[in-house]
């Protein structure tokens, strides 16, 4: 990918853990991408098996030549194996050969389906011919890439007809009994950083815990939108991948919400793992990065960031984190500034989402109350991996004078990357939301009001919004890379004012 083309020697051990991933079902599925929690979403009982990143890795780190799952091209070429090809005795999923095979095509799309056996679909037809639920999966998918289209994204590329027609391919199959709702295939390569691709859904979405028209919607926007992304450079960052995928269902089936679950996983219940992890369910809760993004830039903000990171013929092929800050800085943004707003948005989402009111914030990583009593609080050597925050709330005690005044003072032992920033919670329920602007030596204050019988708390927010990478480093950060800021450390001090 451009600038930091990811060797086959970063991805081959990635491809190796992923491939063979199991998905263990589970009532609390989500409808996407084989998310399939054990437990509520922030319990800690949570396991993740991707299984289109899963097979995304192992495109790019095997090959044709290398894969278990191909098939062969009438033209000779090996491409990854459908659930129409003949089974090859690998237990990955394939339709029994004897199952009479159909499918239903649209302008865009083609539903491939069996009328026998467990991965037939429901077969209720009121035209006794096609089944209604074939027609519900061509309708929805339609509509999803049309919406995808209406926004600026291009549509998958062409695989050359591979499923029988110019449409793009998606197959229904019992792939619920493995847990998953829907996946999506690169198969094959069709210019550099461009792959073709197909998408499997569940036959019926029975079993899982919201109605089965409510997941085919949610998984519809999802997986074809990594087919799209596929399209656009199939190398990108995992985080990147998921959270726009996650963010594009808020696009196309928003009335759903079923992406809320993760939220408590991503940024906004846990601010102190990296933006840009790819492990674990908080790469599907960190959609709201890219909500936070559109409603400060537009909804097509994410197009944009997109473009940056095309990794076709002559695009820029920036990876996930440098696209976001280039298109930052293209509308003349400063992005560890917008970090720390949003990190601070995270501190009060009611106020800061359009649908903010239904999350639930993340606690105060430390708290204190500060009065007559105790008129100074300091911590040192507060430590703040890349693209996280932590936040402190200050609370007014007991024996304060009125028009009291708290001074913040926040010194970061490295500028680079540090931002800072206060929320002052007024009992009338308004907020006042600064910056603490931080000189070249990363030192900064603000004074703001402590009065404890208008004042609920001041919450300062401390960010590392650093980018600075070494790439291929075999980590699951933006280009597989580390950060070279990871050891940022503040000390900041509260000192009431009377």
């Amino acid at each position: 990918m451009g600038p930091r083309t990811i060797l086959r020697a970063v991805l081959l051990p990635l491809a190796v853990m992923l491939a063979g991933a199991v998905i263990v079902p589970s009532t609390t599925a989500s409808a996407a991408d084989g998310k399939t929690p054990a437990g509520t979403p922030g319990s800690g009982k949570v396991v993740q098996r991707d299984h289109t990143l899963a097979l995304r890795d192992a495109f790019l780190a095997s090959g044709p030549s290398a894969s278990r799952e191909w098939s062969t091209r009438s033209d000779g070429r090996r491409v990854t194996a459908r659930p129409s090809d003949p089974a090859n005795g690998d237990g990955t999923i394939f339709w029994n050969p004897t199952a009479p095979q159909r499918r239903l095509c649209g302008p865009t799309v083609c539903i491939h389906y069996v009328t026998t056996t467990s991965d037939a679909p429901p077969m209720a037809a009121s035209d006794g011919v096609t089944p209604d639920w074939v027609r519900r999966n061509l309708e929805i998918s339609e509509h999803s890439l049309a919406r995808m289209v209406e926004m600026g994204y291009r549509l998958p590329p062409s695989d050359a007809g591979r499923g029988g027609t110019a449409q793009f391919d998606v197959y229904l199959a019992d792939i619920g009994r493995a847990g998953l709702y829907g996946f999506c295939n690169p198969e094959a390569s069709v210019e550099r950083g461009h792959a073709s691709s197909y998408c499997v859904f569940d036959n019926d979405f029975t079993g899982f815990t919201n109605p089965p028209l409510a997941s085919l919607r949610v998984t519809a926007a999802h997986e074809l939108f990594h087919a799209v992304q596929f399209g656009i450079d199939v190398k990108e960052d995992s985080w990147f991948l998921e959270a726009t995928a996650t963010w594009m269902e808020e696009q196309i089936a928003d009335d759903e919400n079923d992406n809320r679950q993760f939220l408590p996983l991503g940024q906004l219940g846990k601010p102190t793992i990296p933006l840009d992890s790819g492990d674990g369910l908080g790469v599907y809760g960190n959609w709201i990065f890219f909500q936070f993004l559109s409603q400060r830039y537009g909804a097509d903000a994410v197009r944009q960031i997109w473009d940056l990171a095309d990794g076709g013929p002559g695009r820029r092929d920036d990876y996930s984190i440098a696209a976001v800050r280039r298109f930052i800085e293209s509308r003349r943004g400063h992005f560890p500034r917008i970090y720390s707003d949003f990190a601070r948005a995270n501190a009060d989402p009611r106020r800061s989402y359009d649908e903010g009111a239904t999350y639930r914030k993340a606690r105060p990583d430390t708290s204190t109350t500060l009065g007559a009593r105790q008129g100074v609080w300091r911590t040192r050597a507060l430590s703040v991996p890349h693209l996280t925050s932590q936040t402190i709330a200050l609370r007014p005690g007991a024996g304060l004078r009125k028009r009291s005044r708290v001074r913040v003072v926040v010194d970061a032992r490295r500028r680079s990357g540090a931002a800072a920033s206060t929320l002052v919670f007024h009992k009338s329920g308004k907020v006042t939301k600064t910056r603490i602007k931080l000189n070249r030596r990363g030192i900064g204050g603000r004074t703001v009001k402590f009065d404890r019988a208008r004042i609920r708390r001041v919450v300062v927010v401390v960010a590392n919004a650093s980018t600075r990478y070494r790439c291929g480093r075999l980590t699951s950060y933006s280009c597989h890379g580390d950060s070279r800021d990871d050891k940022q450390r503040f000390d900041v001090t509260a000192t009431v004012l009377r």
